[in-house]
């Protein structure tokens, strides 16, 4: 990533302490996990990035998390590929040819803009041409990156990125577009990366809806989906682009209302079919997961038409297209332990995945590479927050040096281990 000395020079004129010189201790573990939450994996399959958000804020308070990467073909992590991230990291995602990565954090309100080596085995912070675990030149707090620049809003958390393409003097210019919801406050944000870098980025935030969670992009579109923890809606909205590439607005798409008798559902994960046109959103008041037709015959209209009940503290959502054709929606439990497996042909849930204590995040094997045929590989990670290692059910100390452990789970239908863990990473 080409980064100027004057944009580090501003960095550390804006208070990330240290520039030039080496973390402070203690410094977090690169070799194990601590207290993880967000899972992404390279497009290959091969390599899983998993952010350590340090939540006990026992190593460096500034920069305690890190991101892990781990080779899924032997379950380890490779620590000297696995770059530090400012502490309280959240969620992790790709832009769409993978050679970013974005990682939010709430230490400071910030986002780390991360390089992603050629067949996805490191993640790095690129300067003066030379990559660097120390990714304090690759963090955005504020945009542009000078003293009066508009600094991201207070705790962005849910992450989702695309792409669009602008012609600017004469050359077509890919902008990665990131977009942010916030646990505080009722702001959303978009920011726009020339090329996926920092140099020329901009930025804009409007109020949409409290306490947004987690954000989806309906596939084959620019409208963004956000889930709150106090409403009873899904909002949409879609950041204005201009004809260089730059984010000057955040308009409004309309909302979903999810219920009438409940004003705070406390909705949380969100995600979509491939078609985009369901919209499945898990809430924990009540314990449930909307089912939300979205039909543009005659403009975007939205309808909940199913409400399946879950059991409690519903956290992540990801949909599954099975090598044997069903559609499964697979709903982590944060407190009872549990992935629910529903079916919503059949509106209900179909199987229940004991994985250990306090599931968040979960991804599954891309395809074309895995999951195409029954017999195929096809794997779920799912990261365990406060695991005690592969201690099922057991939380962690306060002596222990790692926190927290990546279920992997058998997704093959044709498997004798089909929704069962087959492995644990710690």
């Amino acid at each position: 990533m080409k980064v100027r000395l004057l944009m580090a020079a501003a960095g550390c004129a804006l208070g990330m302490s240290g520039c030039g010189e080496r973390y402070e201790e203690p410094l977090p573990p690169r070799d194990a996990l601590y207290y993880p939450i967000g899972l992404e994996l390279h497009p290959s399959g091969r390599f899983l990035y998993v952010t350590n958000s340090n939540f006990d804020l026992k190593f460096n308070e500034e920069m305690g998390g890190t991101v892990s990467v781990i080779d899924t073909t032997t379950n380890t992590i490779l620590a000297d590929a696995s770059p530090y991230v400012p502490s309280f990291a959240g969620h992790i995602e790709l832009n769409e040819d993978g050679t970013r990565a974005y990682v939010t954090s709430r230490q400071q309100s910030e986002v780390t803009v991360l390089d992603v080596a050629s067949e996805g085995q490191a993640l790095f912070c690129e300067v003066d041409g030379q990559p660097q675990r120390d990714t304090r030149s690759c963090v955005v707090r504020r945009v542009p990156d000078v003293r009066e620049g508009a600094e991201i809003p207070l705790d962005p958390f849910g992450l989702s990125v695309g792409r669009v393409t602008r012609e600017v003097g004469g050359e077509s210019v890919e902008f990665d577009l990131v977009h942010l919801s916030h646990l505080q406050g009722s702001e959303v944000t978009s920011l726009s990366f020339p090329h996926g870098e920092i140099e020329g980025a901009s930025m804009s935030s409007a109020a949409l809806l409290n306490g947004g969670n987690q954000t989806r992009i309906r596939p084959g579109t620019q409208d963004v989906y956000v889930a709150g923890r106090f409403t009873n809606v899904v909002a949409m909205f879609q950041p204005f682009v201009n004809e260089e590439g730059k984010v000057e607005a955040i308009v409004r798409r309309g909302s979903v209302e999810l219920s009438r008798a409940v004003t705070q559902v406390d909705a949380r994960g969100l995600a979509f079919n491939a078609a985009g046109d369901r919209l499945y959103v898990a809430a924990r008041n009540p314990g449930a997961l909307f089912v939300v037709g979205v039909d543009e015959t005659d403009g975007l209209r939205h309808e909940v038409i199913d409400t399946i009940p879950l059991e409690p503290k519903a956290s992540g959502v990801v949909v599954h297209q099975g090598a044997d054709g069903v559609e499964r929606v697979y709903v982590s439990s944060y407190r009872n332990g549990i992935i629910q497996v529903v079916e919503p042909q059949l509106g209900a849930v179909v199987d229940i995945i004991d994985v250990g204590r306090s599931p968040y995040d979960m991804v599954i094997d891309p395809s074309p590479a895995y999951c195409n045929a029954p017999g195929d590989r096809c794997q779920a990670y799912v990261s365990l927050f406060d695991q005690r290692g592969d201690q099922k059910g057991e939380r962690c100390d306060d002596d222990d040096k790692s926190c927290g452990a990546i279920a992997v789970i058998d997704l093959d239908p044709a498997s004798e281990t089909f929704h069962q863990v087959i492995d644990h990473i710690q």
